[in-house]
Parts: C-alpha cells; sequence; structure tokens
C-alpha cells in the first residue's frame, strides 16, 4: 500500500513515488490490459508517452509491454535516442504498435470497460490518504475570516456563525434572502481549510474503475514537489456545489453503459473540501428529509457507502467535506424541530443595511477601477429603492455597476456614476411590476 509523506515547507500529504507493478496494488493483467488499450486507441505511442499517459513509470510497464510482445499483441521499431533523459531506459524510446491480434484481444476487452486513461488508485490507497489530508483539527478564528472576505462586505455576526461550524465540521444551515453573498462566503471557505490535497485521477475497486477527478469540481495546481505518484492529481480544497439539478444518483456512484466504469459521487468529489448544496429544498427529485437522512449520518460517522452495483457489493469510503446547505427559503417551511436540530449550526445572511449598501459600492468601484460617487449613490438609494419600496440586495451593485460599463461602452462615452447612467442601469435590471 502506499505510504504517505509531507513536505515540510507546506505540509502536504504527498503519495510516495511508485517503484514496481506491485506497489501500484493493481493486478498485472489490469496494467497490461491498460496498455493494450491506449495503443488500440492510439495505434502507436513512444514508451515515454505511454508511460506519462497511464502517470505510471516506464519500468513499471515495461513488464507488460514485454508480456504483451510476446503474446503477439503489439510489436516494437527503432529507438528514438533524442528523446531520452539521461540514465531513462532505452524502451522509453521505443515506438510500440499494437498488431492485429492485439487489435481482436482488446475488442474483448473494451466490452467490459473502455477506460484506457491514467492508471487507478487502490480504494484502500485512497482511504489511507483521504484521513491523512482531512480538514479535521484545522482551527479557524475570526481574523482568518475576515481574510478570506475582504473583498467583499460581510457583518461579523455572519463570520461568526460560520467559524464555529468549520471547527466542528459539522453540517451548515445557511439562510436568508437572495442575492446577498451567500455562495460568494462558502466559496471563500475552502482553503481555510487546509493545504491543497491530492486526489486520484481514478479508483480501482475490484476490478471496477470508478473515474474520479473532474476538472468541473477540482482546480488543479502546479507546485514544485518531490517526485510523487503521478496517479494522483493535487487541487485545491474543492468547492463541490449543487443545486435544484440535484437527483438521488449523483450520491452514489454512476455507472455509463456505454464506456464501462463509475463516475464519483458529488460528495466523494468533496472530500477535504466543501459541499455545497444550494437552493435546497428546490431538489425536485429529494424531499430536504430525504436529502438529509442521506448525508448526515455519512457525515456524523465520516464514512459513507457506495454501491458498486456490477460486483454487487457496497464499499465503505470516507466522508470528510464540510457539508453547507443554502436556501432562501423560511427554515420551518422546509422541515420540523427534529430535523433542523440534526443540521447543528444555522447561519443567517440577511439584506444589507443602508451603510453596508453604501460600503459595497465603495468595494465593486474599487474593484472595477471606477470613481466612487457619494451623492450619485445617495441618487440611487433615494430614487430607486426608498421610493419604489425595493429591498436592498448585496449583488445589486455589483450587478448595476456591470450594466452601466456596458450602457456606457454601447453609447462610446466613459463609464461614470452620473445620474442618466444609473438610471439606465437600473431600467435594465430591474422589474417595475407596476
Amino acid at each position: 500500500m502506499t505510504v504517505s509523506q509531507a513536505k515540510p515547507s507546506t505540509g502536504i500529504a504527498l503519495p510516495v513515488a511508485i517503484q514496481s507493478i506491485e506497489e501500484t496494488g493493481l493486478p498485472f493483467a489490469f496494467i497490461s490490459d491498460l496498455v493494450l488499450k491506449t495503443l488500440y486507441f492510439t495505434g502507436s505511442m513512444l514508451g515515454r508517452d505511454l508511460s506519462s499517459h497511464l502517470c505510471l513509470p516506464f519500468n513499471v510497464i515495461e513488464t507488460a509491454l514485454k508480456f504483451l510482445a510476446d503474446e503477439g499483441y503489439i510489436s516494437a521499431a527503432g529507438v528514438q535516442t533524442s528523446v531520452l533523459s539521461r540514465g531513462e531506459a532505452i524502451g522509453a524510446g521505443m515506438q510500440y504498435f499494437i498488431s492485429s491480434a492485439g487489435r481482436q484481444r482488446t475488442r474483448e476487452i473494451l466490452m467490459l470497460s473502455q477506460h484506457a486513461g491514467p492508471a487507478p488508485v487502490t480504494i484502500e490507497d485512497y482511504r489511507a490518504l483521504v484521513e491523512q489530508q482531512s480538514s479535521r483539527g484545522v482551527v479557524v478564528n475570526r481574523q482568518m475570516l475576515k481574510d478570506a472576505c475582504k473583498n467583499i462586505v460581510v457583518t461579523d455576526k455572519v463570520l461568526d456563525g460560520f467559524g464555529p461550524a468549520l471547527n466542528a465540521g459539522h453540517a451548515t444551515f445557511v439562510y436568508g434572502p437572495p442575492g446577498n453573498g451567500k455562495t460568494t462566503i462558502v466559496e471563500r471557505i475552502a482553503p481555510l481549510l487546509g493545504d491543497p490535497i491530492f486526489v486520484p485521477r481514478a479508483l480501482y475497486v475490484q476490478g471496477e474503475v470508478i473515474r474520479f477527478f473532474d476538472p468541473l469540481h477540482h482546480e488543479p495546481i502546479t507546485e514544485d514537489l518531490p517526485d510523487y505518484d503521478l496517479r494522483w492529481q493535487l487541487i485545491e480544497r474543492p468547492v463541490v456545489k449543487v443545486g435544484g439539478e440535484l437527483i438521488p444518483e449523483m450520491l452514489d456512484l454512476r455507472f455509463d453503459q456505454t464506456l464501462g466504469f463509475y463516475e464519483a459521487s458529488l460528495q466523494m468529489k468533496a472530500n477535504g473540501g466543501v459541499f455545497f448544496i444550494d437552493d435546497f429544498g428546490r431538489q425536485q427529485y429529494l424531499s430536504p428529509a430525504a436529502l438529509l437522512n442521506r448525508l448526515i449520518v455519512p457525515l456524523e460517522k465520516g464514512i459513507d457507502y457506495v454501491n458498486v452495483a456490477r460486483i454487487g457489493t457496497s464499499v465503505a469510503v470516507p466522508f470528510t467535506c464540510q457539508l453547507i446547505l443554502s436556501t432562501n427559503l423560511q427554515p420551518q417551511n422546509l422541515m420540523d424541530e427534529a430535523f433542523l436540530r440534526r443540521v447543528r449550526f444555522k447561519v443567517h445572511v440577511d439584506n444589507p443595511s443602508i451603510d453596508e449598501y453604501r460600503e459595497i459600492w465603495k468595494t465593486v468601484c474599487k474593484n472595477e477601477n471606477i470613481k466612487h460617487e457619494s451623492a450619485s449613490i445617495e441618487y440611487l438609494i433615494q430614487e430607486h429603492y426608498l421610493r419604489p419600496k425595493r429591498a436592498f440586495h448585496g449583488v445589486h451593485p455589483r450587478d448595476l455597476l456591470n450594466h452601466l460599463i456596458h450602457i456606457a461602452s454601447y453609447l462610446g462615452i466613459e463609464p461614470t456614476l452620473s445620474h442618466e447612467l444609473i438610471d439606465a442601469a437600473c431600467r435594465t435590471y430591474f422589474v417595475d411590476v407596476d
């Protein structure tokens, strides 16, 4: 099994570089099939390119290449010494081709699984590294939250609601009117949970492959690190966000009938970071009670169970994400008091006061390099909020300024906080129900 080590300067837990097939934890036949499928789809590859594609050192796949050549499934021709690095094996510079017999054999393999990407990590190695990378034990204080939210206007009352919840690692219920920064605050929380983490590109469970790394939710980063197992990808602490489109299948392994492999569940992809369920209560196929029942118990125990249907069993996987539920509905309309107690931390993010609204305008003007005019903001407040009795929302200044900039561009004039441009921006942004 992979043993993890930490880089002293960062605290990042490193998956130790592998040196043999045995250290991968994968069957020899699986690696051989993976090599064969890759050559089937590409036709031919240099040994070093094949190694890079599979995220395995060349010396690990060299034995598989020899076996496949002996069986007549592949052949090798020529050595491109110009591509070889000092000390690199000669085979890494050879061009490998798939044979007719190899193509026939691969067609049989592809009926079971078409995975021909990076070699997967065993579920046992995944569990070991996830526990080491867990955010548990990280202590968040008010100053850390203020620094994370320094470019947005957030009250201490709101920050003080999030802080203890992060330290407890328990589910958090965020509620309040829309457009006041609930999502923005949550997205800035993840880096506070610790250093960047490694996630597997894919997982191996009793012959089945589970695709894990997801560019939609995982932000890869480049860092100067010692040699490590390249089957893992270094990422920022993830924020996996889902809203009203959430369906029960997303909370379990999803099997692709065409490709023959699984996709990891959303909560697995969120491990080590934040699992953010927005628009809680608006899920069409999941009631609030059913959703809580599915997630709260794994959160409390730190273990989830996912169904690997093709082998007829469930597999225990870590559950180390920070669960945050956000809604603009009234909490008491979503669930009864007993269910509300199960989500121990509640944070109310209300509409900004007039003074807070003014501060938000200063911030967005600075961000867009637009001169802030206090008199123009007072005009906006009086004419477009107080007079029509319109509620203040934290997102309004950013959106209105964006409208104003585009209107000025259309008119061919410099964007300023003039009354005329403010009026034009409000006409295209607000809906006058009268």
